[in-house]
């Protein structure tokens, strides 16, 4: 008899079984019993828990010891008074006993176990797991002695402790929580832990401290060189009046043509939360995205305008495409307008062609997608037009699928006078057009001698040709040797070409496993994972085996696992035969689970039989077989125990 026994008493819900086992000498078995019985959460497994620890003066194999947690993940309340005995009568051995007893004790809860755990924190140096426990009970009654508690922690456990005033989210620990993040005496780390601490409290809660006070305590925050520290303290200020009346004012700062720290935080708030907002911070964004002196803030301040600023956020970009710094990000923003100015942005397109509105508005119609406006983009695409216009034309004709384009972007494609940049455009923008006449120049592009550029762009616009011919040059690619950039952009195109691609795949599975140091592999186990089929398990197989390295053979697993089909089962049942590919057990646990079936719950046996890792998740694989209905056979009565 051995573990395979006990997870098939498992999965039977055999409790009879599984108490016998307890009580056999085997003390390996008997532990595995305890925690098989925990997982069932039957009241006839409390007992028996329940009876190893009383048993405890009687136990020389530290069963006592895994009862209690199991126990604690029953949450078993009748095991509160026997946890609290042993933490006071002196016959805990070691801090690792009585961390199990307190953990269990936080689990399980209740008015006892929050006093005595209270008890625990009023000592000198509370362990972690007293702080974790009080985190997981949650109970209002733990705030008061927790913040008194508090200065007594810091330095060595006040970031812990904080993140327990966290997750209590109790407004009476903000007056603390604030002073922690204004005081220089904090140190940066602990600073962020209370901000953090802050946000997770309701929106709708009402905090103690004065508005006023609020504000000024936060007010260093909102300053601070770390971007993430700024943009929690803005996002709480957003939450009151005056907390919005300050962001304002740091958007303004009476010197709109200085530097301010806070103003792009401020404009991240304003954007994602535009509903607290009104046409006073519109016109603050206004002046910021025309006269602020970082790209950065006139970027984030255009951002923010869109989403409070209606009809005169349209007008202001307009104007701040005139700005070279910023023409490419404004003209993104205004791609992103409810009701983008077309007319007006056509009316652009007639301008000088070194004018940043030019560029600007042809790169906005592009994102927008207003296909009319593709003849208007023609001219642009003339020798005497500067490089940066004629490439932006380029592209957007290619995002607005303009058909008519075709024949100029494939001279372009073919000029080898012109730049490698332009070219590589013109490859991208054929394929997004996908004319079946630009197959040929594409298929030649990919072995242009002068760019690897315009290789990899070829490679990648044959992703739209699905045929086999394009298929098979794409394998010589990827076969090909020097060439790793293209090789792998070839691969992406194959992920992306369907049903025709598959023999493909898998004939560059069988050949570059062989190779397990290949640049190729990892692109190759994702080119195949885009693309689920059954006649790729092979292949996500062979990429998963143990001498494929490590990140590549978690990516062709979880695909396998994704698949969830039996015929995954046998590749699945290998994997987590392999010892050396540990690190995809989980994933072939969870997918075996999924899938169900005998032959899966067989493999997930024999793994728990045979492993001493991944306990906890072959577990719950267990549990999860056994929830399956109709898979694991009757459930069996229990009988006395002991």
């Amino acid at each position: 008899m051995g573990g395979g026994e006990v997870a098939r008493m498992r999965l039977g819900g055999d409790i009879d079984g599984l108490c016998r086992m307890v009580r056999s000498g085997d003390r390996v078995l008997a532990r595995q019993a305890i925690q098989m019985l925990a997982d069932l959460g039957d009241p006839r497994a409390s007992d028996v828990l329940l009876r190893c620890v009383q048993r405890k003066a009687f136990d020389r194999q530290w069963l006592w010891l895994a009862a209690v947690d199991a126990l604690g993940r029953l949450r078993e309340r009748r095991a509160v008074p026997a946890l609290i005995g042993l933490l006071r009568s002196g016959e805990l051995e070691n801090p690792g006993q009585e961390e199990t007893v307190l953990r269990a004790l936080g689990s399980i809860g209740g008015p006892e176990a929050v006093h005595v755990l209270l008890d625990e924190l009023g000592k000198s140096g509370p362990r972690g797991v007293v702080l974790q426990a009080l985190a997981n009970l949650r109970d209002p009654v733990t705030v008061p002695a927790l913040l008194v508690a508090l200065w007594g922690l810091l330095p060595v456990r006040g970031k812990e402790a904080v993140g327990v005033l966290g997750e209590l989210r109790d407004p009476r620990t903000v007056p603390a929580l604030l002073y922690l993040v204004h005081s220089d005496g904090s140190p940066p780390s602990l600073r962020r832990a209370a901000l953090e601490a802050l946000t997770m409290l309701p929106d709708d809660s009402a905090w103690p401290t004065p508005p006023n006070m609020t504000t000024m305590l936060l007010r260093k925050a909102l300053r601070d060189p770390d971007v993430g520290m700024a943009r929690m303290a803005a996002a709480l200020l957003a939450r009151t009046h005056e907390g919005r009346r300050d962001l304002h004012f740091a958007l303004l700062a009476h010197r709109p043509y200085e530097e301010e720290p806070a103003r792009i935080a401020v404009c991240s708030v304003i954007r994602d939360f535009a509903h607290l907002f009104g046409a006073g911070d519109a016109a603050a964004l206004a002046r910021l995205v025309a006269g602020a002196t970082l790209p950065a803030e006139r970027r984030a301040a255009a951002h923010a305008l869109v989403a409070v600023g209606g009809d005169e956020a349209a007008a202001v970009l307009l104007e701040a495409l005139a700005d070279s710094h910023v023409t490419e990000a404004v003209a993104k923003v205004i791609a992103e307008l409810p009701s983008p100015p077309i007319e007006r942005l056509s009316t652009l397109l007639a301008g000088p062609p070194n004018g940043p509105q030019r560029l600007g508005a042809t790169i906005a119609l592009g994102l927008i997608g207003h296909e009319p406006a593709a003849p208007l983009l023609l001219p642009s695409l003339a020798h005497t037009t500067p490089l940066v216009l004629r490439c932006a034309a380029i592209d957007a004709l290619g995002a607005l699928r303009h058909r008519p384009a075709a024949d100029h972007l494939t001279a372009l494609a073919r000029d080898d006078a012109e730049p490698a940049r332009l070219r590589a455009r013109a490859v991208r923008a054929l394929g997004l057009i996908t004319a079946p006449e630009s197959q040929p120049v594409l298929l030649a592009a990919l072995h242009d001698d002068t760019s690897e550029a315009v290789r990899v762009r070829a490679a990648e616009a044959l992703g739209a040709y699905s045929t086999r011919e394009v298929a098979d040059r794409l394998e010589e690619l990827a076969m090909a040797d020097g060439r790793d950039e293209a090789a792998q952009a070839a691969l992406r195109a194959l992920g992306r070409m369907g049903a025709v691609a598959v023999p493909t795949l898998n004939a560059l599975a069988h050949h570059l496993s062989a190779r397990p140091h290949s640049g190729l592999l990892h692109p190759l186990a994702q080119a195949i994972a885009s693309r689920p089929d059954r006649r790729l398990i092979p292949a996500l197989a062979r990429l998963s085996a143990s001498d494929i390295p490590r990140h590549i053979s978690v990516t062709a697993a979880e695909a396998l696992a994704d698949l969830r089909l039996p015929e995954c089962v046998p590749h699945l049942a290998l994997l987590l035969a392999d010892d050396k590919s540990y690190w995809c057990h989980p994933i072939a646990l969870r997918a075996l689970t999924r899938i169900g079936g005998q032959q899966a719950t067989d493999a997930v046996v024999t793994y728990y039989e045979d492993t001493r890792t991944h306990r906890e998740e072959v577990r719950e694989a267990l549990t999860a077989l056994a929830a399956r209905p109709g898979e694991t056979g009757e459930t069996r009565r229990g009988s006395q125990i002991f």
